[in-house]
């Protein structure tokens, strides 16, 4: 089905196990303190019920107890409802039922970003740039993309009636498309940026993760690769075991990935390669953010802590707490918090919740800090820290739009509406760039459609924008991974990734020949 552009949710979890809640809870009957406990919340809920102006129906009342237990625990630990149970093992599962689209909210409704190749949506002509304005007769003006999402999603084989606004049709359009499996691929995207660097973008972990990226690396290695950039940005984590996946394709032979201890501190639990491992040789660099959360963490922890490879990037989010699933009457999940886990070295890297979760979830300076935490020291007697995510070997600054692109880009979706009229009436080449020509078209369209930018503006921000609209004609007219590499092209973490590349390899080198050599030798190297 359709998938929408961002997900707000899924770095919350790290799964480790699907249990059914009755045998835990029945393990806490019996105590007497307990027992008062839940009297007096009975008692209160039955008051609210009788009492209450406007009472709430029995079941949101149970949501809103249950969460508010959870959030004394800790940020991480949730309940799930039947709707939200299902997207996450969905996610984690690694396919849907759906229409296979790419959506995203847009002020006049839904709109199609990209069709998915060969699913529904595109087999029966839906396009980039159609509005989604019904969905089952829904009128979906003011709808979220979690919202469409959810209406577009079901089993496999029933339909869904939508109705889409096209540029230049002056009726609606409707479609009556089967749902059917799409693939939710982790691996987003795999290509080559040069003839020697390899590229690979992991937007989640799910339990096909591990495999993806042992095909997307093979893959590109019979394209040429001798080097990699691994971009976790955005990728708030999943499940534990495809995190471990990856390491074990990545580190040597019985090297530690990661350890996990007991809400007490006791009853660790470490996670190895195996001692027949063997080293994958080439240079890494990962990219990590401030979304980058959980598994992420995990991966870019251990490459760091053995000094597999480099990290560029922010600060990320600083999650080092494990959640189990355990589901509840079959379609209802519970997340909750179980252990804590540390890196290679010994960090703990969750970030301090104790002053509340609106401080927690939104974070007043989301730019790199001097470290606060304990130091650790790598394989190779580098320094790092715990105590607030993994800090990166070379930070630079998050890119930030100013209010005029903010305003064009997300309040008026200009360059992509403009994109898709580039499309219709010129016509868009691969690789091609917004040159002065279109660039001046774009300033007439915009006039047209009442969009004031003044000489000054237009100056000011005009990079940006040609930038901005380069992507938006790849994605309409090729797909999103069109629209991604022109994205790549300027990246400012893709460009310093390259420039550090060079020491990522002799990090690498220096690693082998320690790993080869004597105690005394490997001393002296550190």
């Amino acid at each position: 089905m359709a998938r929408f552009v961002k997900r707000n949710w899924m770095w919350m979890v790290m799964a480790v196990t699907v249990a059914v809640a009755g045998p835990l809870l029945a393990r806490t009957n019996g105590e007497g303190a307990r027992q008062r406990s839940l009297e007096t919340l009975t008692e209160v809920m039955d008051l609210v019920q009788k009492q209450s102006p406007e009472p709430p129906a029995p079941r949101q009342l149970t949501h809103a107890t249950i969460q508010g237990m959870l959030h004394t625990l800790d940020p991480h630990s949730n309940y799930m409802d039947e709707s939200e149970f299902r997207l996450l093992r969905e996610e984690q599962k690694g396919s849907f039922f759906g229409i296979g689209a790419i959506i995203q909210q847009h002020d006049q409704g839904i709109a199609i970003i990209s069709p998915m190749k060969g699913g529904p949506a595109e087999r029966l002509g839906v396009r980039s740039g159609d509005i989604i304005k019904e969905i089952d007769g829904a009128n979906t003006e003011g709808m979220s993309s979690n919202a469409a999402l959810q209406k577009l999603r079901g089993e496999k084989g029933t339909l869904v009636e939508i109705a889409v606004q096209r540029t230049g049709v002056p009726d609606l359009l409707r479609f009556s498309i089967p749902r059917a499996e799409v693939p939710t691929n982790s691996v987003y995207y795999s290509f080559m940026l040069n003839p020697t660097t390899g590229f690979i973008l992991i937007k989640d972990f799910g339990e096909t993760t591990s495999e993806e990226f042992e095909k997307a690396v093979t893959t590109l290695k019979k394209q040429g690769m001798k080097q990699l950039i691994l971009d976790l940005r955005q990728n708030g984590g999943g499940v534990l075991d495809a995190a471990i996946g990856i390491c074990r394709q990545l580190l040597g032979p019985d090297q530690l990935i990661v350890s996990q201890k007991g809400r007490d501190g006791r009853d660790e639990n470490q996670t190895r390669t195996s001692k027949g491992a063997q080293l994958d040789p080439f240079p890494l660099v990962i990219l990590i953010n401030r979304g980058s959360a959980s598994a992420s963490e995990i991966v870019t922890g251990a490459v760091q802590d053995h000094d597999r490879g480099l990290v560029v990037g922010q600060t990320s989010w600083g999650k080092g707490l494990v959640q189990s699933v355990v589901t509840i009457n079959r379609s209802r999940g519970l997340l909750l918090t179980t252990a804590r886990y540390y890196t290679p070295s010994g960090r703990s890297i969750q970030r301090d919740y104790s002053h509340g979760l609106d401080d927690y979830y939104n974070p007043e300076d989301e730019k790199d800090t001097k470290p606060q935490g304990p130091a650790f020291k790598t394989d190779l007697g580098r320094t790092v820290y715990g105590g607030g995510g993994i800090n990166p070997d070379y930070s630079i600054p998050s890119v930030k739009f100013s209010d005029f692109m903010v305003n064009l880009r997300f309040r008026h979706s200009a360059f992509f509406r403009y994109a898709v009229h580039e499309k219709e009436h010129f016509g868009i080449r691969p690789g091609q760039h917004a040159d002065e020509i279109v660039m001046a078209r774009f300033r007439a369209w915009a006039l047209e459609q009442k969009l004031t930018i003044s000489d000054q503006e237009w100056e000011a921000n005009l990079a940006a924008m040609q930038e901005q609209l380069s992507i938006e004609m790849q994605n309409v007219a090729f797909g999103i991974e069109a629209g991604f590499k022109i994205q790549c092209e300027k990246d400012p973490a893709i460009l310093r990734a390259m420039e550090v590349m060079p020491e990522a390899e002799a990090l690498l080198h220096k690693k082998q020949l320690t790993t080869r050599a004597t105690p005394t030798t490997a001393a002296t190297l550190r």
